[in-house]
């Protein structure tokens, strides 16, 4: 399960429905670049704003899109341990490789009933789990005690880890071993992550340029730690501009650009872009040798 992983968005039409075709050209285009899968229905899946039904409904088109070429990592985390568990039943069944659960927010649980809500998801199905540590926004931070007694369970397959905190990255590596897998989360920090001991990554920003992660991927693999620097810094530029807008709004505006969605549509309430936003917007992809060179094939839509 080592690799690169893509944190699909989902695809919506202006009426706000799931745009399934889309959602398949989305993927086309994501498997010509050669990432190792798919981390569906997550927080760049707008997951949150998303129905029980349509959650399901969304892992099955990629499964089936996808015909077992790629893993497939299914997101079934509920603020409720009930709705993670049919979720997660649902996952196993549909054919997922793997299940993920960002940890339940909102309502203040202390470490014992967070372990417990893991336990009790995993002893639900056959598959294993990814821990979501995303403390930026769920406001929930997890111990290296935790991360070890996790470790320890022979289903936890490690945890997607989107924080800055690569020093608690590394003491995760340190005291969980090599077997648990480490995905790094925050994309901007994804060269600096495969030094502190990641195994890969989980990118929302890999929707917009997958073929730059799977080059970084390729030569962290093979020890070319020289090279990382220079394309994490292209990366970046891209982060950096994104940023001062609104993320999701703004990767699918550039996939509606670079060809790939329909729409660049996302839920309520999440940001619409004014006429002079979008013109920012559009002049920066025209502008940017990256965002161009992940330009979707005419055959996409």
């Amino acid at each position: 399960m080592k690799g690169v992983y893509t944190a699909l968005v989902t695809p919506m039409n202006e009426n706000g429905d799931i745009d399934y075709d889309s959602l398949q050209a989305l993927i086309r285009h994501q498997l010509r670049s050669g990432v190792s899968g798919f981390y569906v229905g997550g927080s760049t899946g707008e997951a949150f704003m998303l129905s029980m039904t349509e959650r399901k409904k969304l892992l099955e088109a990629v499964i089936g899109a996808t015909a077992k070429r790629v893993k497939i990592i299914a997101h079934i985390g509920c603020i409720s341990t009930r709705d993670s568990v049919e979720l997660a039943v649902h996952a196993d069944k549909a054919g997922a490789d793997a299940v993920s659960a960002v940890v339940p927010f909102y309502y203040k649980a202390g470490i014992q009933e967070l372990q417990e809500h893991y336990e009790t998801i995993m002893s639900a199905v056959s598959v294993p789990m990814l821990i979501y540590h995303f403390p930026g926004a769920t406001g929930v931070s997890l111990t290296i005690d935790f991360y070890e007694r996790m470790s320890r369970h022979p289903q936890c397959l490690g945890v997607k880890f989107t924080s800055m905190n690569l020093f608690e990255m590394q003491q995760i590596r340190d005291r969980c071993g090599e077997r648990f897998l480490i995905l790094n989360g925050h994309d901007e920090v994804y060269a600096a992550s495969v030094l502190m001991g990641s195994d890969g990554a989980v990118g929302s920003t890999f929707n917009m340029m997958p073929s730059l992660y799977m080059d970084m991927f390729s030569l962290a693999s093979t020890g070319q730690w020289s090279k990382l620097p220079a394309l994490q810094a292209q990366a970046n530029e891209v982060i950096a501009h994104m940023l001062q807008f609104d993320v999701i709004p703004y990767e699918k505006a550039i996939l509606h650009l670079q060809g790939v969605l329909k729409t660049p549509f996302a839920r309520s309430p999440l940001k619409r872009f004014t006429t002079e936003e979008a013109a920012r917007i559009a002049e920066f992809y025209r502008s940017n040798n990256l965002l161009q060179s992940n330009n979707a094939q005419v055959s996409n839509l």
